[in-house]
């Protein structure tokens, strides 16, 4: 692998960049600490040195203003002598010619003054040359007082200083790359996580979930959304498959009946009423077909969360008034009965022909199941801010370990009765599409179907 190849595969790493980036900001960061923390450092030092500068030369002035130039020459004798900063200390008195009176600096050949501030000059101390820092006094007889500082303390100090940022510069990219590594390590095991489940479910292994952690940080939260994405497409496979093979399944039968019908119709001794009634034979059995496409295509749209219009706030109570009074006429005509109850003023919100379409299918549903002496109860109820439709029957019900197959396309619970399983399922898609709940409550006698609407869908 050549370099430019390497470029272009670290460029293209999302964690490398991010190792990158945050070890450069903490590398910046400490730098810029550390360079804070030296220009603090020096500048206390030489403050420090100042101070101490100034303070001598202000006693040795206040001798000069008690005593004279006499005691100002016996102050700088007894501070030569007291082995105090003896190494360190510069001190010089010159007469108003410049000719040195006392002091251990050998001459001054600076000009005159050096300023309150003070300054740092090369000066011979005790016949060794020095850097010191040194102030400048002009006394009231013309006289000249400069004291100051051999600085070689101040710059061992900031040498020592200079390596100790140097040591703990490169410590800190020690620290820093090893962070950065770390960093990058565990950012690409998460990462490899989810990729490596992303190729088990592209191979077909559709119940692989990316494990999950115990920390709440966002990969967790990321994992928590992959994980319920593949739900959902597992879900949506398997209806597919099992729709795929109910298809199959439910329209041979009608295929065939069509092709018996047709085929002896076909004979050559076959008279007009026969092709005739052969072919509004098959003409409503190919009818029968479209309206299950139809259905099939309504459901599958509902359950992709497609919405055709704009949901808004509904009368649900008008809704349901509608369709039971359509249904009434047709059961009073069968002797069958249904009955409504509902306090009005229910509003949910939704597409108002969903809502009355699987209102209808429950009803046409119940009729259906429960025989010529169907008694169908339609209830709409508001509960603890929810709003609630029950329909139920006096059928023979729905057997517990029936009930968690009802919803799905072209299941019957029972064989009794007209249609291909799809009723359910409809109203099953609608609800889910309206963030509502479909129950099939527990009941002695007849079915008992609840569908329940959130508070949020309520105005």
């Amino acid at each position: 692998m050549n370099w430019r190849n390497l470029w272009h595969l670290t460029s293209d790493s999302v964690a490398l960049r991010l190792t990158l980036y945050a070890g450069m900001l903490a590398v910046v960061t400490s730098m810029l600490l550390l360079s804070i923390f030296y220009v603090q450092t020096a500048s206390v030092l030489e403050a420090q040195f100042s101070r101490q500068v100034t303070a001598t030369a202000q006693r040795l002035m206040a001798h000069f203003e008690q005593g004279g130039r006499d005691a100002l020459i016996r102050e700088i004798a007894l501070e030569l002598t007291d082995q105090v900063n003896a190494e360190t200390e510069v001190l010089m008195l010159m007469d108003e010619k410049g000719e040195k009176l006392a002091g251990n600096a050998l001459g001054w050949p600076f000009p005159d003054p050096l300023g309150d501030t003070g300054e740092i000059h090369h000066v011979e101390l005790n016949g060794h040359p020095v850097d010191a820092y040194s102030v400048a006094r002009r006394l009231p007889d013309g006289s000249r007082l400069i004291v100051g500082q051999d600085i070689r303390d101040l710059h061992q100090m900031t040498q020592r200083l200079n390596r100790l940022l140097l040591l703990a510069g490169a410590f800190v990219l020690l620290v820093t790359a090893l962070g950065a590594f770390l960093f990058r390590r565990a950012l690409q095991q998460r990462v490899e996580v989810i990729r490596r489940t992303a190729a088990q479910v592209s191979d077909g292994l559709l119940n692989e979930r990316v494990p999950v952690s115990r920390s709440q940080d966002e990969f967790a939260l990321l994992t928590h959304d992959i994980n319920h994405m593949l739900d959902r497409i597992e879900r949506l496979m398997t209806g597919v498959r099992h729709v795929s093979d109910s298809v199959a399944h439910n329209l041979r039968t009608p295929v065939a009946r069509i092709l018996l019908t047709l085929r002896p119709a076909l004979r050559p001794d076959s008279t007009q009423a026969e092709l005739r009634q052969a072919a509004e034979f098959a003409a409503s059995q190919l009818e029968e077909l479209g309206k299950i496409m139809e259905k099939l295509l309504q459901i599958a749209e509902l359950e992709s969360g497609m919405r055709r219009t704009v949901f808004s706030y509904v009368d649900f109570g008008a809704v349901v008034r509608d369709v039971v009074e359509l249904y009434s006429a047709f059961a009073e005509d069968s002797g069958t009965k249904v009955v409504l109850e509902e306090p009005g003023g229910i509003i949910v919100e939704g597409d108002r022909d969903l809502l009355a379409s699987a209102v209808a299918n429950l009803i046409d549903n119940a009729l259906k199941y429960a025989g010529e002496t169907a008694v169908v109860n339609v209830t709409l109820t508001s509960r603890s801010g929810r709003a609630i439709l029950t329909v139920a029957d006096n059928g023979p019900g729905i057997p517990e370990d029936k009930r968690g197959k009802i919803g799905q396309r072209f299941y019957r619970a029972g064989r009794t009765g007209e249609g291909y399983g799809l009723g359910l399922a409809s109203v099953v898609a609608i609800v889910r599409l309206h963030s509502a709940e479909f129950r099939i409550l527990p009941s002695a006698k007849g079915a008992v179907i609840e569908l329940d609407f959130p508070r949020s869908c309520l105005s």
